[in-house]
């Protein structure tokens, strides 16, 4: 081996540093609003479903530009492009610290958004340009531990922070993480180094992709979405529901929230490799969703036995995302791929601005978050049912072409 090729081998572990540290930052501006939620509704008094729009408005941008997202880091570089998601990221972090009004939040969650989600896109791509073979499975199953990580610590730090320092420190937080992953950007960033063999193909996606594809990659986005819809729903408005109707402490109420990423942080490892060894993705996905939707619409009644409750929907979650991320690969063609995790990021977006909203609404419509519950619970199930019209048109296939 060349010692280019060889500093190349080393750096690559660098590249996975600096796009973890981005993907922290991009879970803790994410993450920052929902453990002082209960903050900012007696400062700003706002309803519930002005907070659960201020989690959907960061996810909506996602919504129109998840592909586009992925055709400008194509078409300008990785480096370009992240750095100017970081800016967005630090100016909407900005007006959310300065805004006193309902408005300038959802403004600047918006542009929080735009940055963040773009962001989101590209990284996983520079991912994997630098890793191949194993290697890239490793290095995602690594990458994919640093939305939980930073869901946990900033359920576990930022409603503390807020309740001592006030809401803006803890938003700061965020928007410091921030800065620090642009600087790293800046230190640390490499171009992807220049291989040799079949170049990328430039066809040009279109209606062709829909027919080729047939409906598939929708159903797992659609799946995908359902999920969102209820945990994001539930991270939004958990910390919530423990202070108001469990009255549980600021601090308490945030660690118990943070338990649905606890699983994913310690089992999404398990998961990988179970998929790898018996396959069943899509029957791994409906029992997560089948599991969580179970869990989640006992919340409301439990009592003594919470924190057990809390482990095992931490347990159901760790199930679904590593299988939704690696079906694409068996359904799509190659040179569709960016398309098929376009459709599943466009997806996730809905169900992030859609899930906190309608269940804000029908916790202001009912004075209470028991309904809101059976509706999570309901999104979850709705999981559960995608997978098995999947497993069964996917099976279907596999029976005649056999």
């Amino acid at each position: 081996m060349r010692e280019s090729d060889f500093m190349e081998e080393r750096y690559r572990w660098n590249i996975l540093v600096l796009t973890y540290i981005s993907m922290l930052a991009f879970a803790f501006v994410f993450q920052a609003i929902p453990p002082i939620l209960s903050l900012i509704i007696q400062e700003l008094h706002i309803s519930h479903t002005q907070a659960g729009l201020l989690m959907g408005l960061f996810a909506l941008p996602g919504i129109f530009l998840s592909i586009p997202g992925g055709i400008l880091f194509d078409r300008y570089g990785t480096k370009k492009i992240a750095i100017f998601c970081f800016i967005l990221m630090i100016i909407g972090t900005i007006i959310v610290i300065f805004g006193g009004t309902f408005l300038l939040l959802a403004i600047g969650r918006i542009i929080s958004g735009v940055g963040a989600l773009i962001l989101a896109i590209g990284l996983p791509q520079f991912l994997s340009q630098w890793f191949k073979g194993k290697e890239l499975g490793i290095a995602m199953g690594i990458y994919n531990t640093a939305m939980p990580l930073g869901t946990i610590i900033s359920f576990i730090t930022l409603g503390w922070l807020g309740k001592n320092l006030g809401w803006q420190a803890s938003v700061s937080v965020s928007g410091i993480l921030t800065f620090v992953a642009l600087i790293a950007f800046l230190l640390f960033y490499k171009p992807v180094p220049a291989i040799t063999g079949k170049p990328f193909s430039e066809k040009r996606v279109g209606l062709g992709n829909f027919k080729e594809e047939g409906i598939s990659i929708w159903l797992v986005g659609i799946a995908w979405m359902w999920f969102n819809a209820s945990i994001i729903s539930f991270t939004t408005f958990g910390p919530d529901f423990f202070i108001a109707d469990k009255g549980f402490s600021i601090e308490f109420a945030g660690f118990l929230a943070s338990f649905v990423m606890w699983g994913s942080l310690i089992f999404s490892p398990v998961v990988g490799y179970l998929i790898d060894k018996i396959g069943f993705k899509e029957v791994l996905i409906a029992m997560g969703g089948l599991a969580l939707g179970v869990l989640m619409f006992f919340i409301p009644y439990a009592t003594t036995l919470l924190i057990f409750l809390m482990a095992l929907i931490g347990v159901s979650v760790a199930l679904v995302p590593a299988p939704v991320f690696s079906l694409p690969s068996d359904i799509m063609k190659p040179q569709n791929l960016g398309f098929g995790f376009g459709v599943i990021s466009t997806c996730l977006s809905i169900g992030m601005v859609v899930g906190p909203y309608l269940i804000g609404l029908i916790r202001d419509w009912t004075g209470s978050y028991n309904m809101s519950f059976g509706v999570m619970a309901g999104f979850a199930l709705c999981v559960t049912i995608t997978m098995l019209i999947l497993r069964f048109s996917a099976f279907s296939k596999v029976n005649r072409e056999s």
